[in-house]
């Protein structure tokens, strides 16, 4: 057989393949159970109800709401062989980012005896845990979303865990009572790193493909 007559048998009959994106329904059941955890591992906040009809809780929604977009962004990019996470990367340095700067100013412009109290809130302790309690819900719908792509850098922090914190966020504003952006910008971004070093274990056994 000729060398193009070889290629031609190879090449015959294949079909076209879309684009790989990540699952809208695995994408749902993860966010379903962030809420779940929330409900039934923390509990609401007892003040919901008065909370929402204030600015700082739409903050801190539309905070956790863009790092989930990024999120998602990220192990898209992340299951693309060849695809730069650098834009993702950026996109996370800059939401974080401007929050802290938001943070900072908060703090600068409080009363110099109740800084501390702005920064670390009542809850710090174990903030940043409980996202990483909240994301172990979460990941098993992300893993089966991204295996479906073809993730090649499995052993880094993004692909299996960044995604799921960044998810578990969202439903925290439903359970935690802090207000400031210092607070907020603080110690959620160390909840998500802490995921992310999780990540950088478990990356390369639940990612196999």
């Amino acid at each position: 057989m000729k060398t193009d007559d070889l290629i031609d048998a190879l090449g015959a009959g294949l079909e076209p393949v879309g684009p790989a994106r990540l699952s809208p329904a695995a994408l749902t059941l993860a966010a379903a159970a962030a809420v779940v955890a929330v409900l039934f591992l923390l509990g609401l906040r007892p003040d919901l109800g008065a909370a929402v009809q204030g600015p700082a809780f739409w903050a801190k929604a539309a905070y956790t709401g863009a790092l989930a977009v990024v999120g998602g962004w990220l192990v898209l990019r992340l299951g693309c062989p060849g695809a730069s996470a650098r834009p993702p990367g950026l996109a996370f340095a800059a939401v974080v980012g401007a929050a802290l700067a938001v943070g900072a100013g908060e703090i600068l412009l409080s009363a110099p005896d109740a800084r501390m109290d702005v920064w670390l809130g009542d809850t710090w302790r174990y903030c940043s845990a409980n996202i990483l309690k909240v994301s172990v819900f979460a990941a098993p719908f992300i893993w089966l979303s991204a295996r479906g792509l073809a993730p090649t850098r499995r052993s880094g922090p993004g692909p299996p865990w960044a995604c799921p914190a960044l998810w578990g966020l969202r439903p925290m504003v439903l359970h935690c009572p802090e207000a400031t952006a210092a607070f907020v910008a603080t110690w959620y971004a160390l909840g998500v790193l802490l995921c992310g070093a999780v990540g950088a274990l478990t990356g390369r056994y639940a990612l196999r493909w």
